[in-house]
């Protein structure tokens, strides 16, 4: 079937419709040039503190990555009492010399020589010794008995509640509570140090403050372990936070099963240190409507409130006198090494501000200083002293010192400590050159530094200039905060044109002009603080993008373009050859068929073909043939 040429044109009209609607109404990525990053302010951290600074009191004793070791020893208490597995050592003195070595057996039993099995499980020390005696009264006469308990047994506890890792251990009899909560990791930061309980066949058998442990040296357990044992962690119930003039600051847990009160808390906290302000230490108490009421403790005079019992989230601080007396200052300026505020003190002369402002510079005037007397309401007096006389003792002169006073001291008139210029690289003596203000020219520095080597690479020498503190700039900071979609045009390019000039340090000089053809014209006045940098030649030609293997090929004398393309492995398949370019060692770019001859250092880059978008022709295409069409139908309809 034919297709008329009208009915062809509608159609590719359509397909055209088709492809703009498509191309319009796809989502576009865009994305600037500048990327706007979130301010490391702005990421919120995880780590959990406490909102004062301060740390809770003990759990540091258990590590993350480690834990305190148990004991293989320990305090034998009067409850301890034999089972399977201790080790005994009776000894029997007297006319009867003898000692044995028992062990009891899983059955509970003890086997001892002469005497048979006994069944000691259960009993105590002094227990056995009573049943021991009296069957070794049927045997032995004018003895003396002594019983010692060599080894332990091993019991099985389970931990459980707030510890970092619950479960049952096994460990030493003479093990205490805290020996068992160390192989489940310690307390975890929700648990309670100080109403750690111990059940035993269903009853509470006792109450462990683990701060006894922590602060009271000879404190032990009173009782010992048995195999079935519960050690139960609770949860943390109430704290307070003790800072300031304190031995330790720390947040400290209360004892749930007792009044403390603030005296006991200061105790916990080591004391009072020396600085200790005692006449008003701060209790800060919340109240049930979330507002804080502040109580002031006298414990300079023993006063009764010290007795004041203690609530869940109290905060005690304890002020410095330091911070009670006034913090007066002087200061001194000017020619002496460290210039600025000390702190002002009783007795204080203007030599004693010297010598902590650590003494007088070279550049110092001695024949006089100043010194500014401040009157608070009256207007500032100030003196003129003589500074020579002032060091040496004169009292005339080395004046005591008010609070806020300030001394000034002048520099030297036409002081002037010789300026340097540093020139390294390529030159016969590198180092550091002395220079005379306004007089001394580039030219002349090389020459006093020998001249160049000869490996060194004139062309890219520069001069670095230290440039004079740069003015704050408000608008390039707050555009640097921004992405590059949020700017205007003319901001983008007011923050381009700073960010390019940023760092822009060197003084134009062409060196090959000035030191090999002569022409002064290109000297430069030097000044303080000048770098002069001479690179070395390097001995390679480099050839960089779109080849097989870029990177310095060794400079040959001679050679030509195509032998630096060979060697790199030639050209990639997306290789762009017309568009190569050979960037001098001048910094000159010229294309291929323009340079003869090739120096150390030059650049050969070879660019990457464009991307073609077949697809977009294809496009362009079709729209011209939709317009067409539209330009058809209109001249069809209007000659119709």
């Amino acid at each position: 079937m034919r297709i008329s040429i009208f009915k062809f044109i509608y159609i590719v009209f359509l397909v055209a419709a088709a492809l703009s609607f498509a191309q319009d109404g796809a989502p576009v990525s865009k994305q600037g040039s500048i990327s706007s990053a979130r301010p490391l302010s702005a990421i919120s951290s995880e780590i959990d503190v406490e909102s004062d600074g301060l740390q809770r009191y003990g759990y540091n004793l258990f590590q993350q990555d480690g834990f305190v070791r148990e004991m293989t020893g320990g305090a034998l208490s009067d409850d301890y009492r034999l089972g399977p597995g201790d080790q005994l050592g009776v000894f029997l003195g007297g006319k009867t010399q003898e000692n044995f070595t028992l062990t009891v057996s899983v059955d509970g039993k003890l086997y001892v020589p002469t005497l048979g099995v006994l069944f000691v499980s259960g009993l105590t020390l002094d227990e056995f010794r009573d049943v021991l005696d009296r069957r070794l009264h049927a045997y032995y006469s004018d003895y003396s008995l002594n019983i010692i308990l060599t080894a332990p047994k091993s019991v099985s506890v389970s931990v459980i509640g707030e510890v970092r890792a619950p479960g049952n251990y096994s460990g030493s009899a003479l093990g205490s509570v805290l020996d068992f909560i160390s192989k489940a990791r310690g307390v975890a930061l929700n648990g309670s140090f100080r109403n750690i309980q111990v059940f035993r066949k269903d009853s509470l058998v006792a109450r462990i403050d683990l701060y006894d442990y922590l602060m009271r040296p000879r404190s032990h357990q009173s009782f010992s372990l048995q195999s079935g044992d519960i050690i139960f962690v609770p949860v943390l119930a109430s704290t307070i936070s003790v800072e300031g003039e304190v031995n330790r600051e720390a947040i400290y847990e209360l004892n749930p099963n007792a009044n403390e009160t603030v005296q006991d808390i200061i105790e916990l906290a080591g004391g009072f240190t020396d600085l200790a302000y005692l006449h008003k230490v701060e209790l800060s108490r919340l109240q049930p409507d979330g507002l804080r009421r502040v109580i002031y403790i006298d414990f300079h005079h023993d006063d009764k409130d010290g007795s004041m019992t203690v609530q869940n989230n109290d905060r005690i601080r304890v002020f410095s006198i330091k911070d009670q007396a006034p913090q007066d200052s002087v200061a001194i300026y000017g020619e002496v090494n460290n210039p600025g505020f000390y702190e002002y003190q009783k007795d204080m002369r203007v030599s004693d501000l010297i010598l902590q402002a650590g003494s007088l510079k070279r550049s110092a005037y001695t024949l006089s200083a100043d010194l500014a007397k401040v009157d608070p309401g009256a207007r500032i007096k100030t003196r003129t002293l003589n500074l020579q006389r002032l060091l040496r003792g004169d009292p005339e002169h080395n004046l005591l010192l008010s609070p806020d006073d300030q001394v000034f001291i002048r520099k030297i008139p036409q002081w002037e400590i010789g300026a340097l210029v540093d020139i390294n690289g390529q030159v016969q003596f590198p180092g550091y050159y002395p220079i005379k203000k306004d007089s001394t020219y580039l030219s002349q520095i090389i020459e006093a530094a020998g001249g160049f080597t000869p490996e060194a690479l004139v062309e890219e020498a520069k001069l670095v200039r230290k440039r004079d503190a740069v003015i704050e700039d408000k608008e390039y900071e707050r555009l640097a905060q921004m992405s590059r979609s949020d700017m205007s045009e003319s901001e983008y390019e007011y923050f381009v044109m700073k960010h390019n000039s940023d760092n822009v340090d060197e003084i134009v000089v062409d060196f090959e002009r000035l030191m090999i053809k002569g022409d002064r014209s290109e000297d430069v006045l030097l000044k303080d603080g000048d770098l002069i940098n001479i690179p070395k030649r390097p001995g390679v030609v480099y050839v960089t993008g779109r080849v097989s293997k870029p990177g310095g090929i060794l400079y040959k004398p001679g050679a030509d373009f195509d032998y630096y393309i060979e060697k790199v492995g030639g050209y990639t398949w997306d290789a762009d050859k017309k568009q190569t370019k050979i960037i001098k060692i001048t910094g000159e770019i010229s294309k291929v068929h323009k340079i003869k001859t090739f120096e150390p250092g030059d650049r050969i880059f070879v660019p990457r073909k464009q991307d073609r978008d077949y697809w977009r022709s294809f496009y362009d295409v079709v729209m011209i043939l939709g317009q067409l069409a539209a330009v058809y139908l209109v001249l069809r309809t209007a000659t119709q």
